[in-house]
């Protein structure tokens, strides 16, 4: 099959027809969940890319805060080590994963760590980062979201500026569309990829997306940070509308337009890989964290740290009380989703994953580090 007709993204027409028209056409005719297309996708959580020496990419960096400073000086050294050998094993790894039905790779966001001084290197280490990912899968497609480390630095507005700049041109070639904005959406067959700025979400566009891709037989929702609160005691709060942006209302809002339309959100940020299937709001949610940020060894094994619905949010809970501070402020948050999970798993595990798309559902198989065997396959419809 000619990979050059696997991607249809939304920007392009049929007969005429608005990208809403031909979700609902495809919708009304044949193009039920039961029908339509086979595919798959690999996948990339964060990635983090940097380099030896520190001053190619953070020369003339710092922060107004020393141990944060300090801690993200350490950052560099790890990720820069991290890329002297897991990092590319992981993209040999993944490349493996490429096969005849393989539509395109994603990439999850922080796809750089950041950090930079100025324009110029901001732009440089996303040069350097999205060719040497790319070159790894050869003439596969390939796409990205935005993470918070990729708009990251001395001054973030340049650096975000820097990486609009230079990432929307190359989707846009990727892609075969224009993209005019970090939230857009594609179609692949029958299904919706709706693209969402994590960092700066805008509700008006969210909602403009899922209305213009009505009729999609799998709703895909890719996004750096999650949906539903993370099980950590430091970043508890640090997910869509929560944190810097809180605001309830907001992310009840969004959570129950997902939920109508049974939305599958592919997400990193967290460093862990994680499961979580829910149903509220009239729906059905399923979150998938990804993670490719392969340190250590312990890394390179899947060995879950939950299993059960029930466990969520205690890796928050007993970090905070181990520090002496109130677990109530973390139960506040996973309270909300807890009673519709009927699945959960979290890991630490890092690596390399496809995503395989069918009619009859949709599954993930991971393979941790640069395994060459199936860690395990997540059912997530």
């Amino acid at each position: 099959m000619d990979r050059r007709n696997f991607l249809k993204v939304s920007g392009m027409s049929l007969a005429g027809l608005s990208v809403s028209e031909i979700f609902t056409r495809a919708a009304s005719t044949k193009h039920n969940q039961k029908n339509g297309s086979s595919y798959s996708v690999v996948l990339l959580g964060d990635t983090h890319f940097d380099a030896h020496p520190d001053t190619y990419y953070h020369d003339g960096y710092s922060d107004p805060d020393p141990v944060r400073e300090a801690n993200h000086r350490k950052e560099f050294d790890n990720y820069a080590n991290m890329w002297d050998s897991n990092g590319p094993s992981i993209l040999k790894r993944a490349a493996c994963l490429v096969d005849d039905d393989t539509r395109f790779v994603l990439q999850l966001g922080d796809i750089i760590q950041g950090d930079t001084g100025s324009y110029e290197a901001h732009t440089r280490m996303l040069t350097d980062a999205f060719g040497k990912i790319k070159s790894a899968f050869g003439p596969m497609t390939f796409a990205t979201v935005v993470g918070n480390h990729d708009i990251r630095g001395l001054n973030d507005d340049v650096c975000r500026k820097a990486y609009l700049d230079f990432m929307l041109p190359k989707l846009s070639k990727e892609l075969g569309k224009e993209i005019t904005s970090p939230n857009f959406s594609i179609q692949v067959g029958e299904d919706a990829y709706i693209f969402i700025d994590f960092n700066f979400p805008d509700d008006d566009q969210i909602f403009r997306l899922l209305k213009d891709t009505e009729g999609a037989r799998y709703t895909f929702v890719v996004m750096h940070g999650p949906l539903f609160p993370y099980d950590s005691p430091k970043y508890y709060n640090w997910y869509l509308h929560g944190r810097k942006s809180t605001d309830p209302a907001a992310w009840a809002a969004i959570r129950e337009a997902f939920a109508k339309r049974n939305a599958i959100v592919l997400c990193g940020h967290t460093h862990c890989t994680e499961f979580a299937d829910w149903y509220g709001d009239g729906g059905h949610i399923t979150q998938m964290t990804f993670n490719s940020v392969w340190k250590g060894k312990a890394q390179s094994v899947y060995e879950p740290g939950a299993t059960k619905p029930e466990e969520y949010g205690n890796i928050a809970k007993e970090g905070l009380k181990k520090s002496g501070k109130n677990p109530q402020k973390a139960e506040d948050h996973f309270k909300l989703i807890r009673p519709g999970l009927k699945g959960y798993t979290i890991a630490r595990a890092a690596g390399s994953y496809k995503m395989n798309v069918t009619p009859d559902g949709v599954t993930v198989d991971f393979y941790a580090g640069d395994d060459a065997r199936r860690s395990t396959r997540f059912i997530l419809r």
